[in-house]
């Protein structure tokens, strides 16, 4: 475990010159999206969660860059990934939370923050980023620069224009408010997404260095 810290501990030193420049920015946009709608405040910054979840991942052709400096294995390697990824989406929709519940305060009627659209919301985004590491994994060590900017963005992108239309969140959020479980049951898909992915990922890099 102290080694899976270690890596999630590598990732955000490999991001902290932008991670609070990047989240300045996505936070003000946020605040626009809290007059209007508090679950499109939390997908935004869900989008932005996605983002920074796949800077984490170095150049092209370095999917890994840091796997022949440190010890531990395949697996610790990718969990520390995979983690950082998930702290990314905590925090954001935490930022979301808090952003939306300041500007109802403020007098502006945004809606409720249901637990279960909550809960479908972070299940969506970790399904999302599952998908995104995968195929960075998978496709960063044969792809240029270019391509690589567009692989990371992709998924986040999808997000994005989900939640720019304000009637899709809240028609997302009214089907999970009449039905509970729902948000719950895609919680529970977005982390077993995860653990698929970071088992995919494993047999990703092992094939890889068996080249």
């Amino acid at each position: 475990m102290k080694q899976i810290i270690g890596y999630i501990e590598y990732d955000y030193m490999s991001i902290k010159s932008g991670i609070l420049y990047m989240i300045a920015v996505f936070e003000a946009i946020t605040l626009v999206f809290a007059t209007r709608s508090g679950a499109g405040a939390v997908g935004y910054m869900l989008f932005a969660a996605l983002i920074l979840a796949g800077t984490t991942f170095g150049a092209a052709k370095q999917a890994v860059p840091f796997t022949s400096l440190v010890p531990g294995n395949i697996l610790q390697k990718v969990l520390g990934r995979y983690l950082s990824g998930v702290l990314c989406v905590i925090l954001c929709t935490l930022l979301g939370m808090t952003t939306a519940g300041v500007v109802k305060l403020a007098g502006h009627d945004n809606g409720k923050m249901e637990l279960p659209v909550l809960s479908g919301l972070v299940g969506i985004t970790l399904l999302f980023l599952a998908v995104q590491n995968v195929m960075l994994y998978l496709l960063i060590p044969y792809l240029g620069v270019q391509f690589t900017s567009l692989v990371r963005t992709v998924p986040g992108f999808i997000l994005f224009f989900f939640v720019m239309n304000i009637n899709n969140t809240e028609i997302m959020s009214a089907i999970l408010q009449y039905g509970d479980v729902l948000g719950f049951i895609l919680l529970g898909i977005g982390a077993a997404s995860i653990a698929a992915a970071v088992f995919v990922s494993c047999l990703i890099i092992r094939n890889r260095d068996n080249e």
